[in-house]
């Protein structure tokens, strides 16, 4: 069964990427669909965020990584999915994933499979390590390690070289 695995991914998490290697394990294939919405301020571009996730999950054969920016059960539909995967962080994830699940059902006819993360990562988010990296907190324990200076670089500014003069 191929699934697809689908967010905004701004930066990846291990909570993220602990869904990822333990539905590779559970499905034949994980598409990792990452997605913009054309409203919302991302810190990295759909492109970097897609690089920086197949980095991390390199090491994983049945894994691709895409991007897009469109609906994700027409995405899902041109990938083969035949299901959605999302992840559980925990009880007040579930009424918009819900939600989400019953409009794509209704929309592209796909059930939505749930899997539950592992404790150690249910409270991280994206937002927890965006602004941990903004402030130059340690974010060795919420990432991968392949990405940790890629998150730094755009979260912390160079220095004005000329302020220093």
């Amino acid at each position: 069964m191929r699934v697809i695995y689908a967010g905004s991914f701004s930066p990846p998490t291990l909570g993220h990427l602990d869904i990822i290697r333990r539905a590779s394990a559970l499905f034949d294939e994980v598409v990792v669909a990452v997605l913009s919405q054309s409203e919302k301020q991302y810190l990295f571009s759909l492109e970097k965020r897609r690089e920086m996730l197949a980095r991390v999950t390199g090491d994983l054969a049945n894994v691709r990584v895409v991007a897009d920016t469109g609906m994700l059960v027409e995405l899902a539909r041109r990938e083969g999915a035949e299901a959605i995967l999302r992840g559980i962080r925990d009880a007040s994830d579930l009424p918009l994933e819900m939600q989400m699940a019953t409009a794509n059902r209704a929309i592209g006819g796909l059930d939505t499979v749930f899997l539950v993360c592992s404790p150690v990562y249910s409270l991280l988010s994206s937002s927890i390590v965006r602004d941990c990296a903004r402030h130059g907190a340690p974010i060795k324990s919420m990432v991968p390690e392949q990405i940790v200076n890629d998150i730094y670089a755009a979260c912390i500014p160079a220095p004005d070289l000329k302020r220093s003069v």
